[in-house]
């Protein structure tokens, strides 16, 4: 491996592990949200929606590494998303966190 694939590599694998810790951060953001009722009124929609954002593109950028790295296949990450879904007994876009 030359020096620079190896400089390419070494930032993508900080970058990701920057990406689990946000994903890290903004989960634990929702289950505080979740477990203590949130703030209230408009405040409390506006930081839910916050985290839920900040998982989105989490999720969607270690998606796209992925595909990008050659991991997988777009068509695979979503037959694998798809069977995860059902894993809860039902196929509704969501699985169970916790």
């Amino acid at each position: 491996m030359g020096l620079i694939n190896w400089i390419f590599d070494l930032y993508q694998h900080s970058r990701i592990e920057d990406l689990h810790r946000q994903a890290e951060s903004a989960r634990a953001e929702a289950f505080a949200l979740r477990n203590t009722g949130g703030a209230s009124g408009a405040a409390g929609s506006a930081a839910l929606e916050r985290a839920i954002g900040e998982l989105a593109l989490a999720v969607k950028t270690v998606q796209r590494l992925a595909v990008q790295k050659g991991l997988c296949t777009a068509a695979e990450f979503q037959q694998t998303m798809e069977q995860i879904d059902r894993e809860d007994g039902r196929a509704d876009g969501m699985t169970r966190w916790r």
